[in-house]
């Protein structure tokens, strides 16, 4: 018990990469001690649901466990667990949040008409598109427009928590608006 917290409290990225590669389970707990606050409070910067936050860096820890023989980290542990942590989250606000926030306006729109069934199927096609495009449209819009549609973050603040210069986001969030709009058009999808 002695050497082994020894060891946690000298572990590097590297040791725990190697312990990983050998399929040591100190690894994963080192990893966890290691990273699961400062994690956690990343995935606060985006969710604004602590139990949100948790989840979604449990998972991650999950998921690196059972994928463990077959990780090949070739930055370094902090950097590969942060990408990682951010694109799980882009991923829940994106099925979550953008569509909700549609589908909210859509039913606030479509409350006047008369025909259920009718408002139904458009706001299912409506969703269908909207996931369509957003899927298609290059990850980098992606994630410019949904902290924006998500949060309404302004553009200084989604600056900063990519660490991309401002005007780099605003022509992001234009161009992906713009792709989102014209693909509703070009599909005729459009609330009555």
């Amino acid at each position: 018990m002695e050497q082994q917290k020894t060891v946690e409290c000298r572990s590097t990225d590297l040791e725990i990469s190697e312990l990983i590669t050998r399929n040591d389970d100190l690894a994963f707990t080192l990893l966890y001690k290691k990273y699961w606050a400062p994690l956690t409070n990343f995935a606060a910067h985006y969710l604004h649901d602590n139990d949100s936050c948790e989840e979604i860096v449990q998972e991650l820890f999950v998921q690196l466990h059972l994928k463990r023989i077959q990780l090949n980290i070739k930055t370094s542990m902090s950097a590969y667990l942060y990408a990682a942590l951010r694109n799980r989250i882009f991923n829940q606000l994106r099925k979550n949040a953008v569509y909700n926030k549609h589908m909210s306006r859509a039913v606030k729109k479509t409350s006047t008409c008369q025909n259920n069934v009718e408002q139904f199927i458009q706001l299912k096609q409506l969703q269908q598109q909207i996931s369509l495009s957003l899927n298609q449209m290059p990850p980098k819009y992606r994630e410019v427009y949904v902290l924006h549609d998500q949060n309404d973050f302004t553009v200084k603040k989604i600056s900063a928590i990519l660490q991309r210069p401002a005007d780099t986001v605003e022509k992001q969030l234009r161009k992906a608006t713009k792709i989102l709009r014209n693909h509703l058009l070009e599909n005729k999808v459009y609330m009555q």
